[in-house]
């Protein structure tokens, strides 16, 4: 099941909780203890959170297993995108479950359910940043027709990393 995540302590500390394993357990590999460490403790800050929640362009989705939260996915529209270049689309900021559940449906459920909200909102298109070595994920998106077009910078604590951006029509 899909739901919206509230701004209650509850929903803000189950989002922390699954943000701060899932981000950790695909990237921890590949990065620094002490960049880890910083990006953790600032993009999943609790009140970080709960601004994001709260904001009027911007939603958090839960995917749950139960009463168990499993993934989620973070849009924003509007003056909410981290990046400028697409100001009338709908941004998936983050899409992540937890690693015992991948190929278990939830990254397409929740895909599909960002596709309905874009929709929606009639955004005519859709994009997000994904790493360049993350081919698990950027098979993922290519398989719901979101092709490459550039590249953006993401801060992971002191590091530089360049994402490829990608965008996807929904005009189609």
């Amino acid at each position: 099941m899909i739901r919206k995540a509230s701004d209650t302590n509850e929903d803000v500390l189950m989002l922390q909780k699954l943000a701060k394993k899932t981000f950790y357990d695909t990237f921890a590999y590949e990065n620094s203890e002490e960049d880890m460490k910083e990006y953790l403790e600032t993009a999943y800050d609790f009140d970080v959170l709960k601004s994001e929640i709260e904001c009027e362009t911007s939603d958090y989705y839960f995917y749950l297993d139960g009463s168990a939260a499993v993934g989620f996915v973070k849009v924003n529209w509007a003056d909410s995108q981290t990046e400028p270049d697409y100001p009338e689309a709908l941004e998936i900021q983050r899409i992540y479950s937890l690693k015992e559940y991948h190929g278990h449906g939830i990254g397409a459920a929740l895909m599909e359910h960002a596709i309905s909200v874009a929709r929606e909102l009639k955004r005519p298109m859709m994009w997000l940043g994904v790493e360049e070595q993350n081919k698990r994920a950027y098979r993922f998106y290519t398989k719901y027709g979101f092709k490459k077009v550039g590249t953006h910078v993401f801060m992971l604590g002191e590091d530089e990393q360049h994402d490829s951006v990608l965008v996807k029509n929904l005009e189609d």
